[in-house]
């Protein structure tokens, strides 16, 4: 802390310092390079040591810049420019400009002025934080928070002289044949690693061990990403004065400031730039997965590998490369399309022409060529979009991390995180609201019937259900029906006629099993009822104790049916058509078993049961079930659903499903069962496969759909 802090936070508010009065200068080191654009000869400047930004001037603007030098007026500018440019300007106009360069800190400052400047900043900083001491500021913006940060020039110098063949041809040309072999071997196993993808990013199942573990995995690739943006920006010419660690919406990051490319590169070079981190990262990924390919399971670094891949693999395209949010994809997609500000571009269109052509306030909107207009105002709304959906995400993964904490009081901090995130938006929307009214107020007091006729249509329209309840919970799959086969008498097995995985039909015999005791036991028996018979026919032609004999030929008779019933029992026989589930079936061949010895398992998959397990406080939503959804971990297919039953009584989630919890302080929600039937005649779908099933419920209205969430939520704290 150097004296001037030390005034600042010690003593009391002095009188703001005033520079003395003079005119800009632009600074004398500031870099300047011609570029070919689509607006034509343009010129892009940067300030060492100045704004972390470039500045982009068109020739007559650059010319206009030149002319300042601290010393000449407005006026002296104003005719210097007429006469050495042609184009006629005054004083005023000159005065307008400058001004808007000094708002983005464009003109040179003495030392004087810089120590006056920062005094000043200091002083405006100790008002803020006096402000909050005392409660007068409100929450601050999440989107970016830096940490910390540092000069990476001696770092990317060092990097680069030791890594510098990454740009030869024969490098980029080896890494591109070890991306072939890295999507032969992910491919072959394409399922398991999409969907272990899906749970490495999905937060709401981690424990504090994993996310720590997961955000270290991350870092690690994020600095090797932002280490590549900044030595190809060095090996194109440009440098890199700032890196560093920051916080978006509370997710941790890495940056490394590029801008000097957009000086000293051309539109392939910076394209080149821009893709180098997410390049880096694959390299990464070609080499662990050779390494996860070699390495046997269960090992670390079989584990670690995988990791690795899962971190840095193809959520790492899809977030990095997506042209609708501010990352490598958008700028890359604004070099293509050679629109360097397209989302400041494309919003600033749309929002006018809603303004002027839907809400009839004034507004400005520029005149543009019509494939261009249409571009911008798709490009606009696709973006917005977007840039919505995405804050919702943090706000409902925050709230589902909360939750596996204090499920009654998860929303108090998720809906912090809401207005922490939404708190600009919220204030750009009532400043448009404001001036809405001032707008149409004179046209709202001389036309409110119609408009109260119009407001009565919306909240009749928002009334109609029209959104489904849906619920997201876990399943696993089971077999329709399943029987046992057990040995209902002592033998030896003789034969095993089905083994695991093979399908059977209703009564085939899937063993078959030998006794020589009751094999001689039916000969025996056999051989004595014949002889009975005989002696009961002969008694009834001689009409002479005929009773006797018949009696006997009836008990005799009875032992050999029940002799056969256990010979029948021999051969033990499926009573459902299915597949066998028991390993090793072939095992008991040659073995002598007891009776209820296990034999098989016979499991009927034409079609599978889904138990769905509803939490508690989800339970009231689907009242009323009209489908499912199914999507199983191991694969990406969605399986439609139809309603069996639901389980009337609580039952503890299935092993495996989630997580357990590894904190004392935290409750397992209660279950509720819901079966599903689904059909299996691919028999792609396994017993035991696990996933998420989306259950859809009633409909609801708008209004309902709003208010609900608030309403539940202060009854159930009231109650």
């Amino acid at each position: 802390m150097n004296l001037t802090q030390v005034m600042n936070v010690t003593l009391p508010d002095p009188p703001a310092a005033r520079m003395q009065e003079s005119f800009p200068c632009a600074h004398p080191k500031m870099i300047a390079r011609d570029h070919h654009e689509r607006e034509g000869h343009m010129i892009h400047v940067i300030i060492p040591d100045g704004p972390s930004h470039f500045f982009r001037f068109s020739k007559q603007q650059f010319e206009l810049i030149k002319l300042f030098d601290g010393r000449r007026s407005y006026a002296e500018i104003a005719r210097l420019f007429t006469r050495t440019q042609g184009i006629g300007i005054n004083a005023e106009f000159v005065q307008t400009f400058a001004d808007n360069m000094e708002k983005k800190e464009f003109w040179y400052r003495t030392p004087q002025e810089e120590s006056i400047t920062l005094f000043n900043k200091l002083t405006s900083d100790r008002h803020k934080a006096l402000q909050k001491k005392h409660g007068k500021s409100s929450a601050s913006d999440l989107a970016i928070i830096e940490l910390i940060y540092f000069d990476p020039d001696k770092y990317l110098n060092w990097i680069h002289g030791k890594l510098k063949f990454v740009y030869t041809t024969w490098f980029t040309t080896f890494s591109l044949v070890m991306v072939v072999v890295m999507c032969v071997i992910l491919g072959a196993r394409w399922d398991e690693v999409w969907a272990d993808s899906v749970k490495f990013y999905n937060f709401t199942q981690k424990g504090l061990l994993d996310l720590v573990e997961f955000f270290l995995v991350f870092a690690l690739l994020g600095a090797v990403h932002e280490t590549a943006h900044g030595m190809t920006c060095k090996h194109f010419g440009g440098e890199s004065h700032k890196m560093g660690a920051f916080l978006m919406y509370l997710m941790p990051g890495v940056f490394c400031d590029v801008t000097q490319i957009y000086v000293y590169g051309g539109r392939w070079q910076r394209v080149a730039t821009l893709l180098a981190g997410v390049w880096s990262e694959i390299i990464i990924c070609t080499w662990v997965t050779i390494l996860w390919w070699l390495t046997p399971q269960g090992t670390w670094l079989h584990d670690i590998a995988y990791k690795f891949i899962l971190s840095g693999g193809i959520f790492v395209i899809i977030i990095n490369l997506n042209p609708l949010a501010r990352m490598d994809g958008y700028y890359i997609f604004c070099e293509l399309t050679r629109f360097f500000d397209l989302k400041g571009n494309s919003t600033a269109l749309l929002s006018n022409s809603v303004r002027k052509y839907i809400f009839r306030m004034p507004a400005t909107v520029p005149i543009l060529p019509w494939r261009r207009r249409l571009f911008f105002l798709a490009y606009g709304a696709v973006a917005g979009m977007y840039s919505y959906l995405l804050l919702l995400f943090f706000v409902r993964i925050s709230y589902r991390i909360f939750f596996n904490y204090s499920p009654e009081w998860a929303f108090i901090p998720a809906g912090c995180m809401a207005y922490m995130i939404f708190k600009s938006r919220i204030k750009k929307l009532m400043a448009f609201l404001k001036a809405l009214y001032l707008d149409k107020r004179e046209l709202v007091a001389t036309h409110w019937k119609q408009i109260s006729v119009g407001m009565t249509v919306v909240i009749v329209l928002a009334s109609i259900p029209v959104w489904r309840e849906t619920v997201e919970e876990r399943f696993v799959l089971e077999p329709a029906q399943r029987t046992t086969l057990r040995a209902t008498v002592p033998g030896t097995v003789l034969e095993v006629v089905a083994d695991e995985g093979e399908r059977v039909s209703a009564g085939q015999p899937i063993a078959i099993l030998r006794d020589l005791q009751l094999e001689s036991d039916a000969a025996k028996a056999t051989a004595d009822y014949g002889q009975a018979a005989a002696r009961s026919l002969q008694a009834q032609l001689r009409y002479a104790s005929y009773s006797p004999s018949e009696q006997e030929r009836q008990r005799l008779a009875e032992s050999v049916r029940q002799i056969s019933e256990r010979q029948r029992q021999l051969s033990i026989e499926s009573p459902i058509s299915g597949i066998i589930t028991t390993p090793h079936v072939h095992d008991l061949v040659g073995s002598y078993i007891t009776a209820g010895t296990l034999v098989a398992e016979v499991a009927d998959t034409s079609y599978m049961r889904a138990q769905i397990y509803v939490q508690e406080d989800e339970f009231q939503k689907i009242q009323q079930i009209n489908k499912a959804i199914l999507r199983m971990d191991a694969n990406w297919v969605p399986v439609r659903a139809s309603f069996t039953s639901f389980s009337p009584v609580s039952q503890e989630l299935a092993p495996g499903l989630m997580p357990p919890a590894k904190y004392k302080g935290m409750h397992p929600p209660v279950y509720y069962v819901m079966e599903m039937h689904v059909d299996n005649e691919s028999g792609k779908l396994r017993s035991g496969m696990t996933g998420t099933a989306r259950v859809y419920g009633e409909r609801r209205s708008t209004i309902a759909e709003v208010f609900r969430p608030v309403v539940e939520a202060v009854a159930r704290r009231l109650w």
